[in-house]
């Protein structure tokens, strides 16, 4: 049992290093000491419920990242089908590791396959603690000029 134990906890480590300098439980706490410099231009979900834009004062701000978090995975999940980087890199090491067959069985429990739009409108509605009856998102996108951000483009996302 106690070799087993240790066994998961190289693996752990393993899995924690091909992703990162660090590995838990050990955090490289100077990652977060970096100044970013601002980005210059922004792209932002818009999120209208019933016929009201949400606004990031609406909410607390954990919140508005609920609200805001799940529209950037999908997006990211439908640019990348479904975070085809991680996949490729885990049947990579399935297959180091002698488990390629075991990936190939796993390999459709990995896929994504619910549908987004429906799911975040019924999540979005346990949020604000209400039904909703319309929700329209829309991506923008934003660019500093003269210090504020400034619209330089809009196109509608998912309407439900």
């Amino acid at each position: 049992m106690k070799g087993v134990f240790i066994a998961l906890i190289a693996i752990q480590i393993g899995i924690d290093l091909a992703h990162s300098v660090s590995f838990f439980p050990f955090v490289h706490y100077g990652m977060y000491s970096l100044i970013l410099p601002r980005r210059d231009s922004v792209e932002i979900y818009e999120v209208t419920v019933d016929g009201r834009r949400l606004q990031p004062t609406d909410l607390i701000i954990y919140r508005w990242d609920m609200v805001q978090t799940p529209l950037e995975a999908f997006d990211r999940q439908t640019a990348t089908h479904d975070f085809a980087f991680d996949k490729a890199a885990f049947q990579r090491g399935m297959q180091w590791a002698g488990g390629g067959s075991v990936y190939s069985h796993l390999k459709t429990n990995l896929d994504n396959t619910g549908i987004f739009v429906p799911w975040y409108k019924t999540y979005l509605s346990g949020l604000l603690g209400r039904p909703i009856g319309t929700l329209i998102v829309e991506k923008a996108w934003y660019h500093w000029k003269g210090g504020r951000l400034e619209r330089i483009g809009k196109e509608p996302w998912f309407n439900l």
